[in-house]
């Protein structure tokens, strides 16, 4: 009796540690997908799991999925995980019943975006006469902050015009000119064939 009982913890000991496993061959570290193999069926339908709360921040929900191994599709329940690194992205596998190929589960890591080029709009050409037919949209409310130093003056935010169409141009702290110390805004003057935008300028 003592044996049997022995045998039977036994055996549950291994099959949590045969689910264990399976649970790390599901949730690996490697990044970028997988070279994909040659399973001849499709995988079972997904099955249905409750979600439960996060145990603490930076957790990351990997949904339940199957994964190829032993000759056999093996169910790895979801579960909360840490990224292996930060920004890491979960994937998960795929089979293309046209090729019979599968892509096991894996992370990836998105390059970071590129730093946002902020550009300011140029004022037209002189000479050049800017007219459209509708009203500039309102002003942006803008929040004027402290000057970098004495001698700066505050340039308002004002709709300019670039590439064919009115750009907003954020508000900012400029030292003027030598020997100027008045700024005067951009503005669209409304005339008879339309509003005409009139350049900022010092004096």
């Amino acid at each position: 009796m003592k044996k049997s009982l022995l045998f039977a913890i036994g055996a549950c000991c291994v099959a949590a540690s045969a689910a264990f496993a399976g649970t790390h061959i599901g949730i690996g570290i490697n990044f970028g997908a997988p070279a994909p193999i040659i399973v001849r069926r499709a995988p079972p339908p997904v099955r249905v799991e409750r979600v439960v709360v996060a145990p603490g921040p930076g957790y990351v929900w990997v949904p339940g999925h199957y994964t190829w191994g032993g000759n056999r599709w093996l169910w790895i329940g979801g579960m909360w995980v840490v990224p292996p690194q930060p920004g890491a992205s979960w994937v998960g596998g795929h089979w293309d019943p046209r090729t019979q190929q599968w892509v096991e589960s894996h992370w990836i890591v998105a390059p970071p975006p590129p730093p946002p080029v902020v550009t300011t709009p140029s004022a037209p050409p002189p000479g050049q006469e800017v007219v459209v037919a509708e009203p500039p949209p309102a002003p942006v409310n803008e929040v004027v902050v402290a000057a970098p130093g004495p001698g700066f003056i505050w340039v308002g935010g004002y709709w300019g015009w670039e590439h064919g169409r009115r750009l907003w141009v954020g508000g900012h702290w400029e030292r003027p000119p030598h020997g100027y110390h008045h700024w005067v805004a951009p503005r669209w003057e409304h005339r008879e064939h339309g509003y005409v935008y009139v350049r900022g300028f010092w004096r």
